[in-house]
């Protein structure tokens, strides 16, 4: 290896998951921040909107800059947190960037660090030299980024794919990504995502041309549900529905405001409009609905019509809903659910279809070596998945000529180092960790989430005491209530029996003992972990 300064690269999320990707990037006393996402919860986080990667590690260094690949909340919905103490500018072509300033704004944060850049134009900040190169993905403006320091070329991938002909005309810039590798490649960054999947990913038009078909059978309304940053989808979707005589209504706060964004650029045209208002004196057979909610979110759109709580929209018998949008792992039970109400209500859900009514935004394992191909890089890093899909991924660069050693599988928190001397790893060099946003969005503590976690899963017990008397109330505790107040209100009259006055006098002394003894006994009879509740009256 020939760079004349080391490079280190530290992952703070995405690497071993989906989301939160957010990558470190130092040159001696320069760094830049490339990503910074969330992650979406499952129902194992009871009250968790989304979770974002610990960035303090980050506020003991001087960021000069914070590129971003892309408009996805995985990659750019912890930005308000970063926000709040990082001044540095932050880098992305002009879609993403109108996305970022949304977000930012919706926080009360300044916008003015916001820098749009062209795409092909190269910027310095630091040690660091940046250049935007288009690829095809579900969001406009996504882009791979040539990252330059200290003698070492690296190119980060982002999320992509090679489609040839996208709806929107957003095809990967082959040709000036080829010009950029020309010059050498010493690490590229691959996204991973889809590394398990056989062959290529389909065009974007195909998925038009299943929606196209799925609604032309449709006599009722019409439903779409999607991931609100797909314009593409969202154009597509529009065009087939005006295109048989009906109206579009745009429902949900966050598929408004990104079609209002997406019109403002002029990636999204939708002529016939219906107001949500007017819905329920509209003709059924002449009405789509677009609306978020495809990963079962509560609260979402989609969420709320499935348990018929919609103000503007009830769903009727004959009426069809389409998710086009792959299931996030971890989210089945919640999209399957709401795919259940949806059934009540009286409507035909369709999730698969042949054409198909979506198709990843993601490069599958003929694209990933055609990309190697064409960046022809001496090592590769795979970024973005989960572990499995990261090994993947790390097996089509060494089948396509790249040596084994030259393709180190890291996880969040390892420190990767490119130096004269050769590439070295430190493992959990860095601490990473989670933090949890409620709707907001405020952060919620780790104990807090356990604790609403337990609640679900095993309820709680309230010990009452007062003076020598105790009382003992328990809810959603699978176990009979008399037994259970017998034993724990045993155990915390022991507790009493045995205290001295000064101890009975100590309401704080008091909790904690009878707390301890209420859950041994909890555990030691019953097999349970409840959250246990004293008060001391």
């Amino acid at each position: 290896m020939n760079g004349s300064s080391e490079v280190s690269l530290v992952a703070l999320g995405g690497l071993g998951e989906f989301g939160r990707n957010v990558l470190w990037l130092s040159c001696g006393d320069s760094n830049v921040v490339v990503d910074a996402g969330v992650s979406f919860p499952d129902e194992a986080f009871p009250g968790i909107d989304r979770i974002a990667p610990d960035l303090s590690p980050l506020r003991s260094v001087r960021i000069d800059a914070v590129l971003l690949t892309h408009g996805h909340e995985d990659h750019v919905g912890s930005l308000p947190l970063l926000s709040e103490w990082c001044e540095a500018p932050v880098y992305s072509l002009p879609f993403t960037a109108a996305l970022a300033r949304r977000r930012l704004e919706e926080a009360g944060l300044a916008i003015e660090r916001l820098v749009e850049v062209r795409r092909g134009q190269t910027l310095r900040a630091g040690a660091f030299a940046f250049t935007f190169f288009r690829v095809s993905h579900s969001v406009p403006d996504s882009a791979a980024i040539l990252i330059e320091a200290g003698g070492w070329r690296l190119l980060h991938s982002g999320d992509f794919k090679l489609d040839p002909d996208p709806p929107d005309g957003e095809t990967t810039d082959v040709e000036g990504i080829a010009q950029a590798a020309a010059a050498g490649i010493d690490l590229a960054l691959i996204d991973s995502t889809n590394a398990e999947r056989p062959g290529r990913a389909l065009s974007e038009r195909i998925a038009g041309a299943g929606l196209a078909a799925a609604f032309a059978d449709a006599p009722g309304r019409i439903v779409l549900t999607t991931f609100s940053s797909h314009v593409a989808r969202i154009s597509q979707a529009a065009d087939a529905a005006m295109a048989q005589g009906r109206r579009v209504a745009i429902l949900g706060r966050s598929m408004r405001t990104i079609a209002e964004i997406a019109e403002r650029f002029g990636r999204l045209r939708i002529a016939a409009r219906i107001a949500p208002p007017e819905l329920a004196d509209a003709a059924p057979s002449r009405v789509l609905c677009l609306m978020g909610g495809s990963q079962g979110e509560p609260f979402s759109a989609l969420y709320r019509l499935s348990l018929d709580e919609h103000a503007d929209l009830k769903l009727k018998p004959g009426d069809l809903v389409l998710f086009s949008a792959r299931t996030i792992p971890g989210h089945e039970r919640s999209v399957n659910r709401v795919t259940d109400h949806l059934v009540r209500r009286g409507a035909r859900v369709l999730r698969e279809a042949d054409p198909p009514i979506h198709v990843s935004g993601h490069a599958h394992r003929d694209d990933i070596a055609d990309w190697l191909a064409l960046v022809k890089p001496r090592s590769v890093l795979p970024v973005h998945g989960e572990a499995r899909m990261l090994a993947a991924a790390a097996e089509i660069a060494r089948e396509h000529g790249v040596p084994a050693e030259s393709v180190p599988l890291v996880d969040n928190g390892d420190r990767l180092t490119l130096s004269a001397s050769g590439m070295r790893i430190e493992r959990r060099a860095v601490a990473t960790g989670k933090i949890f946003l409620d709707s907001r969005p405020e952060m919620v503590d780790l104990e807090v989430v356990r604790d609403r976690r337990r609640l679900a899963e095993e309820g709680f017990v309230v010990v009452l005491v007062h003076d020598r008397e105790i009382a003992v109330v328990s809810r959603g505790v699978a176990r009979d209530e008399t037994e259970l107040s017998g034993e724990v209100s045993r155990a915390a009259r022991e507790v009493l029996d045995r205290a001295t006055a000064e101890e009975r006098a100590d309401a704080e002394w008091l909790r904690a003992e009878i707390a301890l003894v209420a859950k041994r006994a909890c555990r030691r009879e019953f097999g349970i972990r409840p959250v246990i509740v004293p008060v001391i009256v």
